[in-house]
């Protein structure tokens, strides 16, 4: 309630934010962080939030959809947002693999356009300073403002979770001020897997101009959206709003 509650416009659940064991295998996830390094120079990319990333990495590192489509780890994750959950389908955005530390950045203050996202840390220094994710507990737009203008948001304002190995975070981004604390030293990799709400599929505010900027692609992903949004979005919203509709005349 502390991150969502402030606005339910962009809500697919009462999902805030949760850490667990994930359980995932370890060689899988050390063959994805091999891959993963040795795409860096050519795929990796520093466009904007001080972030050094490879998106769309399950174009690249073909292991990272056995994860992306585990129905085990769905339905966990599914369980902890209290809403069936699906991933992303979005082929730029699905996946991405940050790099993060001195020299390749950290993720300042932003809103997710995905509704939900899972972390899964590939490696972590264990010198490590700094790397926390930080969540603005208050209204984004004027969190923003604030960090736009270089003020930071009061300790009181703000809720830090330390990223560990072998645990994932499954957070509710949308909508939500939130940023990695800048590494001063130390290195992490980590795995990001976007998911949204089966149901609500149309709760989504992934824009064109910023997919636009943020991908190498020139004409798929275009493609996949209006798929997408006459296929599922649309649908989903009919329906969403029949029910309510049935709702409110009972």
């Amino acid at each position: 309630k502390a991150i969502i509650g402030h606005d339910t416009s962009w809500k697919i659940s009462d999902l805030g934010a949760v850490q667990f064991e994930h359980g995932y295998d370890e060689d899988l996830l050390k063959t994805i962080s091999q891959k993963a390094h040795a795409l860096k120079e050519e795929h990796a990319q520093r466009k904007h939030l001080d972030l050094t990333f490879i998106t769309g990495a399950d174009r690249y590192i073909p292991e990272i959809k056995e994860l992306i489509h585990d129905a085990t780890r769905l339905e966990r994750l599914s369980d902890y947002a209290g809403t069936q959950l699906e991933p992303y389908p979005l082929s730029i955005v699905g996946s991405t693999v940050t790099f993060m530390g001195p020299e390749d950045g950290a993720v300042d203050w932003h809103c997710d356009g995905v509704p939900a996202t899972e972390l899964i840390p590939l490696e972590i220094s264990d010198d490590i300073i700094g790397g926390e994710l930080e969540i603005f507990m208050g209204n984004s737009e004027l969190g923003k403002a604030m960090t736009d203008g270089g003020e930071l948001p009061k300790e009181s304002d703000i809720l830090r979770m330390a990223h560990k190995l072998g645990y994932s975070t499954l957070g509710h981004f949308l909508g939500v001020l939130h940023r990695t604390a800048p590494i001063r030293y130390g290195q992490r990799l980590t795995l990001v897997l976007n998911v949204r709400s089966t149901e609500r599929s149309f709760v989504d505010d992934n824009r064109m101009f910023y997919l636009a900027a943020d991908t190498d692609q020139q004409d798929e992903w275009v493609k996949e959206i209006a798929e997408d949004t006459w296929k599922n979005k649309l649908p989903a919203y009919r329906n969403f709003e029949h029910n309510r509709s049935s709702t409110k005349d009972n």
